[in-house]
């Protein structure tokens, strides 16, 4: 009977199964890592553009207060609204006195803020954290375009959105007897906040004023 030495093992027996099963292992795990690794990158993404976000809040609401006081007179110290005449474009305020349709993307944003930089807008700001903002105000008048709830009337062909302001208990509005109209347009201010250089971030707002 032949006795088989302590601690050998028979050639046949060793097929080599346990280093295949690691090395699949360590493929496995290998691809873990990595998924991981991109995951934690991807948060710190979303966090750091979270955080910019938050941070262009602040000047958005600067640049809405700042074109309101451009607007109304009411809306600044000196009581002298910028921009004398809403139906005359105003280049160094950025204001235009009717509503391009056709300059909008999908979100709402009009091509002068997406396509130009913003040091070719006269009328810009920065604040102390680096973020350049600039807005452009649209007066939501359509001109030479057909009214939506008269398409054909040709007498609508320019038309503006408007709404009657808050007037208190029997008050008339838009009383054409009395020679009365108390309509007030809208006008859409966009902002575009920048971030600070190196950042490449771009945030937009938008707000309706009348």
């Amino acid at each position: 009977m032949n006795r088989v030495p302590v601690g050998s093992v028979p050639k046949s027996n060793q097929q080599g199964v346990v280093l295949f099963i690691s090395l699949i292992v360590m493929v496995v795990m290998s691809l873990a890592a990595i998924a991981l690794m991109r995951s934690v990158d991807t948060t710190n993404a979303v966090i750091g553009n979270l955080a910019f976000r938050q941070a262009s809040i602040l000047p958005a609401n600067f640049a809405i207060e700042d074109a309101a006081a451009g607007l109304f007179s009411d809306a600044n110290t000196a009581n002298v609204a910028r921009i004398a005449d809403v139906r005359v474009d105003n280049g160094p305020q950025n204001y235009y006195a009717t509503h391009n349709q056709g300059w909008d993307d999908q979100y709402g944003v009009p091509t002068p803020l997406q396509s130009q930089p913003a040091s070719t807008f006269p009328r810009r700001q920065q604040d102390g954290a680096g973020n350049t903002i600039t807005y452009v105000i649209e007066r939501m008048c359509n001109a030479g375009a057909p009214h939506p709830e008269a398409p054909d009337d040709s007498s609508t062909r320019s038309w503006c959105d408007m709404a009657p302001p808050k007037q208190p208990p029997g008050a008339t509005i838009n009383d054409p007897s009395a020679g009365l109209d108390f309509r007030q347009v809208f006008y859409r201010v966009t902002v575009r906040v920048d971030g600070p250089p190196g950042t490449n971030t771009v945030s937009f707002a938008q707000a309706m004023l009348r």
